[in-house]
């Protein structure tokens, strides 16, 4: 288990099943990723430090052996007015009926309801199955009944789709923030495209973002809305990237980086322990070391609503996501403490 990656409460369903599908995600879209990469003698997709903030391109080509995910997690479910939005049907529960009808191309003759438990001893091995189906997997997390609280979020839903047209999702963002005022059109369509880029750089994205990541923006913001404690995990395979989006002013990343001798040097410096660097690393490839790395970014005044009037720069230029911290986690299944450490500088600005 890695420890001390989230701030989440453990002692609670939803707390402990955040640190659990995190725990999992990370082992699950990134290391095991990149061991089927070397496994199969292809490169894994690194990230260079200078596109380490979103919003510019990421790489169109997506990553044969990368794994994605896209589950939602709720406190509690999913409220009535939000139905229209969610496809969560009797049809797409996670039942061994539905399981035959939607995932045939599955081995799950193992499977009980029982592992849809996010405490259940299996459940990490029906999640790594379900996450390559398309859509969403939803967790939700059901409410005290006669002040007894399950003790687990339970896996409800499969190939869970989002229904909300992109245009409404960035008019809404764009009058709340005020860069607009009350249509979508009414700055032009060149106004429109590059508002669109900044709507998926706001959830941490490329503006080319795939189809799972622009599903996890439009949910989080309709999570967003309804004031719910929720949860958005999302990886796809263009970028390397697994991303959380949650109802904190936060946006987090997960991935994997390389460190050559010096970037070594440096953190174990940094640390003030010798052999730091080797024994962080997940694995070491042509001399370099590979790191467990985490960002989290925060919003810039440009992505935030304005309190003083009506906004008067409307310029899209401007950055909309700034880091706010950095971290080098150990590998899985180690337990040893997050180092912070400021990845992104590179060893040019030290």
């Amino acid at each position: 288990m890695i420890v001390a990656l989230d701030t989440a409460d453990r002692r609670d369903p939803y707390g402990e099943a955040r640190s659990h599908l995190i725990d999992f995600l990370i082992r699950h879209t990134l290391v095991d990723s990149y061991t089927a990469c070397r496994a199969e003698d292809r490169p894994y997709l690194f990230i260079d430090r200078g596109r380490l903030r979103p919003g510019g391109a990421a790489p169109a080509l997506e990553q044969r052996y990368q794994n994605t995910a896209l589950i939602f997690l709720l406190d509690g479910t999913l409220p009535r007015g939000l139905n229209k939005h969610f496809r969560l049907r009797a049809s797409n529960r996670v039942t061994w009926r539905n399981l035959q009808r939607l995932a045939p191309h599955l081995d799950l003759t193992d499977y009980k309801s029982a592992h849809c438990q996010m405490n259940h001893p299996e459940n990490n091995a029906l999640l790594a199955k379900l996450c390559s189906l398309d859509y969403a997997l939803m967790v939700d997390c059901p409410p005290a009944e006669k002040d007894v609280r399950p003790e687990s979020c339970q896996l409800t839903h499969m190939h869970v789709k989002v229904e909300r047209l992109t245009d409404n999702a960035i008019k809404d963002l764009g009058k709340r923030l005020g860069y607009i005022e009350r249509h979508l059109f009414e700055r032009g369509e060149d106004y429109v495209e590059a508002l669109e880029a900044k709507y998926f750089e706001y959830f941490g994205f490329s503006y080319n973002a795939s189809g799972r990541k622009s599903a996890a923006a439009i949910a989080a913001q309709l999570f967003a809305e309804h004031g719910l404690r929720f949860t958005v995990f999302v990886a796809s395979q263009e970028d390397g990237r697994f991303s959380l989006l949650d109802d904190s002013a936060l946006i987090t990343q997960y991935l994997l980086v390389r460190f050559d001798a010096a970037d070594v040097q440096r953190f174990t410096a940094e640390v003030g322990a010798a052999g730091a660097g080797k024994s962080y690393a997940i694995a070491e490839e042509d001399g370099m070391s590979v790191m467990l790395y985490r960002v989290r970014f925060r919003r810039t005044g440009a992505a935030r609503p304005r309190s003083e009037g009506p906004r008067t720069d409307y310029n899209l230029d401007t950055p909309w996501l700034e880091i706010a911290d950095e971290a080098i986690l150990a590998p899985p299944d180690v337990s040893r403490r997050e180092i912070p450490y400021a990845w992104s500088k590179g060893l040019e600005e030290v």
